[in-house]
């Protein structure tokens, strides 16, 4: 048969009753129960307390002191609870804009640290425990424009369809220049978001994104090289186009973490998707919100408008064509994405078909270059190795 149990209430009250209603020694009831005198007392203290004792009446007791003046405020709290339940951010940055707002409102009031604002959101069950990742290699460009990462957020549901918004982030500033819902991932959709786009801020002199941007509009992968629709654009403009390698989103970090706060500060928290122009409108709310009022961590807490600058490179009123020296060899990119070159069949890419591609010769090579840009670089093979209608 099993053992059994008694609560420990009912043993400190079975040891009182004995002192009071059997009058037996308290050493001696200590002694029976395998507590010092000292806790016996206690016990038969609180018993004493009541007018018809009971054994709840012995229960552990919180030890919670009954005052405490270094407590919070009431009132602070509470503004730290309503800048969580409207922001949804975590102690650092309510703590960040909590001090900015008291500075512009010159007042002085005891500021909690941000151990314990998270200690109020854990309290108050605001708060989940998040998940151990491994450290990182981190990148940062020296100024704004030297770089912009780009890359899409999706699928979200909005009006029962699939909506995935475009994201380009400055790498320096972390300033969100777009977040634009596209109703597909075509290259035509990304760019006339992108061309809008260097109207109003410039051009930046680099551009990073993942490879399904390079492989739209012709660009293949790296065992058949060529150039891209998307690409070859950026180009014309001076623009140096960037790609992280396949399945590493590391490399667009940064992009890729704005897209995590804007899913648990935004998409999954107050983002209204009845119809495309109410998540339009909050999508800029939320961009606006991010950069002029959202402290980041690797900003010192501040903004990141605090660092954006717009670009002084002017977007031109036309995409540039390709223009090439007056003596330059040049060659035609066929219907199928190649030239052809003393004996080669060259791919440059079905994003650049029709277009001129210019032959540089070299001793033990051949390169070729769309603009200024350098796409492919051969070695030269012997008449004998080589192979007729062969793609190079």
């Amino acid at each position: 048969m099993p053992w059994k149990v008694s609560n420990v209430s009912e043993v400190r009250f079975a040891a009182c009753h004995a002192v009071r209603s059997l009058h037996r020694p308290v050493s001696d009831v200590a002694r029976q129960f395998h507590v010092s005198r000292k806790t016996l007392h206690k016990w038969l203290r609180l018993f004493d307390e009541q007018a018809t004792p009971t054994a709840a009446d012995l229960e552990n007791r919180s030890r919670r002191p009954r005052h405490c003046p270094r407590q919070t405020r009431q009132a602070i709290e509470q503004r730290v609870l309503h800048v969580r339940d409207r922001y949804n951010w975590g102690p650092r940055k309510i703590h960040h804009f909590l001090l900015r707002e008291a500075q512009r409102q010159n007042l002085q009031p005891p500021m909690p640290a941000i151990r314990t604002i998270a200690n109020i959101l854990q309290r108050h069950h605001r708060v989940v425990p998040a998940a151990q990742t491994p450290e990182l290699q981190r990148f940062e460009r020296s100024a704004a424009n030297e770089l912009w990462q780009i890359d899409h957020k999706g699928p979200v549901e909005v009006e029962r369809r699939k909506v995935m918004p475009l994201s380009v982030l400055d790498d320096h500033s972390r300033y969100c220049l777009a977040f634009a819902p596209c109703l597909n991932l075509t290259m035509a959709c990304v760019w006339d978001v992108l061309w809008a786009l260097f109207e109003q801020v410039g051009l930046p002199e680099a551009i990073l994104a993942d490879n399904g941007f390079r492989a739209h509009g012709g660009f293949t992968t790296d065992r058949c090289p060529g150039l891209g629709w998307f690409d070859a654009r950026l180009i014309r403009l001076g623009i140096e186009p960037n790609h992280g390698r396949a399945y590493h989103p590391q490399t667009q970090g940064k992009v890729e973490r704005f897209h995590g706060s804007a899913v648990r500060e935004f998409i999954n928290f107050n983002a209204r998707r009845d119809c495309l122009r109410h998540f339009s409108q909050d999508c800029q709310r939320y961009r606006e919100l991010y950069n002029t009022l959202r402290p980041h961590e690797a900003l010192g807490d501040e903004p990141p408008v605090s660092r954006w600058r717009p670009s002084r490179r002017a977007r031109p009123s036309l995409l540039p064509e390709a223009s090439y020296p007056a003596d330059a060899i040049l060659r035609k990119v066929s219907h199928s994405g190649d030239i052809r070159f003393q004996g080669y069949r060259i791919l440059c890419g079905r994003g650049i078909v029709g277009q001129a591609v210019r032959i540089e010769p070299r001793e033990h090579e051949i390169a070729v270059f769309y603009c200024h840009k350098q796409i492919r670089s051969l070695p030269c093979l012997s008449r004998n190795q080589r192979q007729p209608d062969r793609m190079l």
